[in-house]
């Protein structure tokens, strides 16, 4: 199983970044993988390989790094409880993935074939549900009922955006806003349930409760327009996973969003037309984005979510995982940089 602290000190300047985010919870890192392998056995022998299969290319785990920043001590072992939280974000996550490739019809992701493509989309679309179930059994064993509340409607409202972002493939006016509200749903929806649970577990207070959601949100928002512009601006050797999948199946985000909002109603509408109707590929698009100069005002997007997230920081308890989020958010900053994009 890929191990987030497995990765070498000597790669890349974001991988450094990274490490250095991962080191102190390296020990919450080796039980969180322990726990992920017990729970292969809690599935029917003929689904167990397809959980490994996800449990070995599931990246960075982002939301675990945010439960344990937030719910464990750096270096130590954390409590079984905050271990459980981690496996169980991190299945939810696993899961919007299995079905977000079905969806992408996306053969590669973290540098491997993607469940889909290996499988088919009828297994796919059953060890998503089936990962999605194993998430709230879990969450259902703690002794009070506000894990499994909270985790049950962070599902939800995932599921609800990723409706929210297909009911918008071709609509005739693309708006921002909705773009907004959309990965506000499926994406920083998961990343504020992580530090919440992580902040709750660990007896936070309801004003620290509060900042740990506003740090996760507007983290998770930069981190999705990160995303969204990786899918354009990127190249498949460094990215690791097909990309060009948003504009394949007609999903505007914010770079196509604000290049057309940006036009005359004349050219918006030819343009419009020529992208719904795939006469303008990838590389195209990539072109036109960076010669309209669009991708500075996704970046003052990417870098106002941030800047939000870092102000929360100062309510959070405790100097270490302070230091420990602004290292986190650091580094998803720098990501802006990885594909150079400037």
């Amino acid at each position: 199983m890929e191990n987030p602290g497995s990765q070498s000190a000597s790669q890349t300047t974001s991988q450094g970044r990274f490490q250095s985010v991962v080191e102190p919870l390296q020990p919450a890192f080796a039980a969180l993988e322990s726990f992920l392998v017990r729970q292969v056995t809690a599935f029917e022998p003929e689904v167990q390989p397809l959980v490994d299969y996800c449990f070995g290319h599931s990246g960075k785990k982002l939301r675990p790094i945010l439960v344990f920043s937030m719910g464990a001590e750096p270096g130590k072992v954390p409590s079984e409880e905050i271990v459980q939280a981690a496996a169980i974000v991190e299945l939810v996550h696993l899961a919007t993935l299995v079905h977000d490739d079905i969806l992408d019809e996306a053969d590669v992701r973290h540098r491997t074939e993607t469940l889909v493509s290996k499988y088919g989309p009828h297994v796919a679309v059953l060890l998503g549900d089936a990962l999605f179930a194993h998430a709230l059994h879990l969450a259902a064993q703690y002794p009070d009922v506000e894990v499994c509340r909270t985790v049950s409607l962070a599902t939800r409202q995932v599921c609800s955006g990723e409706i929210a972002q297909t009911f918008a493939r071709g609509n005739e006016l693309p708006d921002p806003e909705a773009y907004f509200r959309m990965i506000d749903l499926k994406t920083a929806e998961l990343f504020n349930v992580s530090a919440y649970l992580g902040g709750y577990l660990a007896g936070f207070e309801e004003n620290a409760l509060d900042a740990a959601r506003q740090y996760a949100r507007h983290l998770g928002i930069a981190y999705q327009i990160y995303d969204d512009a990786a899918d354009i601006f990127a190249e498949e050797r460094v990215a690791g996973k097909t990309l060009g999948t948003d504009l394949a199946t007609g999903k505007f985000t914010l770079p196509v969003l604000l290049w057309l909002e940006a036009m005359p109603a004349e050219r918006r509408r030819k343009v419009f037309a020529r992208l719904r109707g795939g006469s303008m590929d990838r590389e195209q698009v990539r072109q036109a984005l960076l010669d309209d100069g669009v991708l500075d005002s996704v970046g003052r997007a990417f870098h106002a979510q941030l800047e939000l997230s870092h102000r929360a920081i100062s309510r959070i308890p405790g100097s270490a995982r302070r230091q420990q989020l602004e290292i986190l958010a650091d580094f998803v900053g720098s990501a802006w940089n990885k594909f150079n994009i400037r």
